[in-house]
């Protein structure tokens, strides 16, 4: 996989996608579980299973992993043995938050990594509400973690007494905001833009009505014109006939 570029997810994000065999485009199972090694802190494969109620479950090393989308792809090699779970593979989804001065911080809760690298970026633990630090997920960074044991971690209490809250996806929903705004801004547009159209044809047939009601008014006034004309003209009265003969 190209490591040119950081594309960071969280890991719970990956469970349950498709994993597909690229070089036969089959499907091979579902993501189950990823695992870590606990010195390097890198994800170093992922257990896919398949089968009736998911019971088949094969080991894929993280090495093996050519792209994560929607789906995930995998390079199998059937000429190759099938690989098994190395014994320091460690899920530290669980495990117990303790400080480097003995007292319990909270609980790991899932963790960000780089899919193409498989490095972790920050764990994400849930407060158990000490030292007042309120009931939600926070940043834990792994520069913080000095032991990574099968049950419990231990942190730099520094690092966790002002822990940095995790907002979960909220680029995407700034965007989705955006998306929302600009939405409403074409709609409102294409509303005005309707009215303005409306009020546009209403305008031409009141102007037309108008013309038509001076037309008739223009007649009737002519007319009644007419008939003062003919009203006020006198009667030809014809000349008597002369005497005179």
């Amino acid at each position: 996989m190209s490591t040119s570029q950081q594309q960071i997810v969280r890991r719970s994000e990956l469970q349950g996608r498709r994993t597909i065999d690229r070089r036969t485009a089959e499907e091979v199972g579902r993501v189950d579980r990823l695992w870590l090694d606990a010195n390097s802190q890198r994800a170093i494969g992922f257990t896919c299973k398949s089968g009736l109620l998911g019971s088949k479950k094969t080991w894929f090393a993280w090495a093996q992993v050519d792209t994560v989308g929607e789906n995930v792809f995998v390079t199998i090699n059937p000429e190759l043995p099938e690989l098994h779970q190395p014994e320091q593979a460690v899920c530290p989804i669980g495990l117990e938050v303790l400080t480097d001065a003995g007292n319990q911080a909270g609980t790991v809760v899932d963790y960000l990594f780089d899919v193409r690298t498989g490095s972790v970026t920050d764990y994400l633990f849930k407060s158990s509400g000490w030292r007042g630090v309120l009931d939600g997920i926070y940043l834990l960074p792994v520069a913080a973690i000095s032991t990574i044991g099968s049950k419990r971690a231990i942190v730099s209490e520094a690092a966790v007494s002002e822990p940095v809250q995790y907002a979960e996806g909220l680029h995407k929903k700034v965007g989705m905001v955006a998306e929302f705004f600009q939405d409403d801004f074409d709609k409102t547009l294409r509303n005005v833009e309707g009215v303005k159209r409306g009020a546009q044809n209403i305008a031409g047939k009141l102007q037309d009505k108008a013309l038509e009601v001076r037309d008739v008014a223009q007649e009737k006034v002519a007319e009644l014109k007419r008939q003062r004309n003919e009203s006020t003209t006198p009667d030809r009265v014809e000349p008597p006939e002369s005497d005179l003969t």
